[in-house]
């Protein structure tokens, strides 16, 4: 790992993060810590957000394949990764922003991921002249009735608990097993097994995650809006993709076919082919794409 960033803060570090994805890795600092960030390519700028217990390694398929097509910059959220930046869903917002000028990004394609599409989504409320689309992944809604008994329900506080009474390893044993996390295998089993072995519970620490995003915030979208998750992901989650299609101004979902929550590291040929159709031609249907 990138050696440790002292008291003077992130400017002041000479040892930047590792590059993880082949590309510039480099501190951004956020006041209270640094995040960890990586920029990969060239071209328009795609911001890729991970999801829970993963780190910006989810995004390497994507970085492999895209690189020659867009500036992807991929930064490991407060409590997970390289960042050492206390966890706080409440200022994941500000810190893209900080980002994003530190960057001198104008506009940028904004990607969350599961529990990062809330923060996505927030940022795109709120600075929705410098989101020119925006891309949901597998992301939880508040207010979508889950009509398959809890089909991917997290036991959060149980997770809590085990971290504090030194059951880490148990905790990610368990999670290992969960429905969101299956469909790895080959070079993507060994990506996700390894940011999940890194994974310390910090945010579980810090106390609740914080509100999800709600489906009425998704009509409120003014930008084209990509809903993505796999064939394979929980009943729950395909409904919330179909939702925020249906809901989105200029919304439209795209199911990747055998895939499951991981789609993007699982199926990347497929997962990357949808994507680079919607951010060249956002206004378009995506091939195959699912706007029942």
């Amino acid at each position: 790992m990138g050696g440790p960033v002292g008291k003077l803060g992130c400017a002041y570090s000479m040892t930047p993060p590792d590059a993880r994805l082949g590309g510039e890795a480099f501190w951004l600092d956020v006041a209270d810590g640094c995040l960890a960030v990586e920029r990969v390519g060239q071209g328009p700028a795609v911001l890729l957000l991970h999801g829970w217990t993963l780190d910006r390694r989810m995004w390497t398929m994507q970085a492999r394949a895209l690189a020659t097509r867009f500036t992807l910059i991929a930064i490991d959220r407060r409590g997970f990764g390289q960042s050492t930046a206390a966890p706080d869903r409440a200022r994941e917002v500000d810190d893209l922003a900080r980002l994003a000028d530190q960057l001198n990004l104008a506009s940028v394609h904004l990607v969350g991921m599961s529990q990062a599409g809330a923060t996505a989504m927030q940022f795109a409320q709120h600075h929705r002249d410098r989101v020119a689309t925006l891309v949901l992944q597998g992301i939880s809604l508040a207010g979508i009735p889950d009509h398959a008994n809890a089909s991917d329900r997290i036991p959060l506080a149980d997770y809590a608990d085990m971290v504090r009474n030194d059951q880490l390893d148990a905790m990610k044993r368990h999670w290992a097993d969960h429905a969101l996390m299956a469909g790895l295998e080959a070079e993507s089993a060994r990506i996700g097994a390894a940011m999940l072995a890194d994974y310390d519970g910090r945010d579980l620490l810090a106390g609740p995650a914080g509100p999800s995003a709600r489906l009425d915030e998704v009509a409120a979208l003014p930008m084209p809006v990509l809903a993505m998750t796999g064939c394979a992901d929980t009943p729950w989650r395909r409904d919330v993709t179909r939702a925020i299609a249906r809901t989105a101004p200029l919304g439209q979902a795209r199911f990747i076919r055998d895939a499951g929550h991981l789609c993007n590291l699982s199926h990347p040929v497929e997962f990357n082919a949808a994507l680079s159709a919607f951010l060249a031609r956002p206004l378009q249907p995506v091939p195959d794409a699912i706007n029942d």
